[in-house]
């Protein structure tokens, strides 16, 4: 467990404290995302550095999830190979100015850091919108059924394209005997 009381931190303002560790994330990862079929063991490393009342966390994050593709729901083997940096400050640091705007800061919660959930949050921010198996990929083929097919958005704007171009004659008909009606009416 990535979890370390905020005193014994403080006490580390010389040299970082650096950490490696793998957690067995599947089950949480699964109550906090349902798409998620699998997790394998994530081995994660990193350092933290004090910086007068604040903590810098620099962590590498390895290991692999297996997900739906987004087209046919087949199983994806996603690897992840990721970095973060995130920085813990005591709320009550009257210097706190001395971030930037850019830096995103986090303030301690109780009397210890706990890594966990900030590392759980990155490996979900990772899982990608548009998931395909590599054969998805590589033939783009889409799935189709009995009178329905999917379709890619190129395929589907030049089918709008198309359809402007030619006008539905049920439209036509309609036009025509909405002028027909609006002709009897004066």
């Amino acid at each position: 467990m990535l979890k370390w009381a905020v005193q014994s931190l403080l006490k580390h303002r010389d040299h970082p404290l650096m950490f490696k560790e793998t957690l067995m994330l599947k089950e949480s990862l699964q109550k906090r995302e349902a798409d998620i079929l699998n997790a394998t063991p994530f081995v994660v490393d990193g350092e933290l550095t004090v910086d007068q009342r604040a903590v810098i966390a620099r962590v590498h994050v390895v290991g692999a999830l297996t997900v739906p593709s987004t087209r046919s729901l087949e199983p994806v083997d996603l690897p992840m190979d990721f970095e973060f940096t995130e920085i813990y400050v005591d709320p009550e640091d009257e210097q706190l100015n001395r971030f930037t705007d850019e830096d995103i800061l986090f303030p301690f919660e109780g009397e210890a850091l706990e890594l966990q959930v900030a590392i759980e949050d990155h490996i979900l921010l990772h899982i990608p919108s548009h998931i395909l198996t590599p054969e998805e990929e590589h033939d783009d083929v889409m799935p189709a059924g009995q009178s329905w097919t999917v379709i890619s958005e190129e395929a589907y704007a030049k089918q709008q394209a198309d359809e402007e171009i030619t006008p539905n004659p049920e439209f036509a008909k309609l036009k025509q005997l909405l002028e027909d009606q609006s002709d009897d009416a004066d």
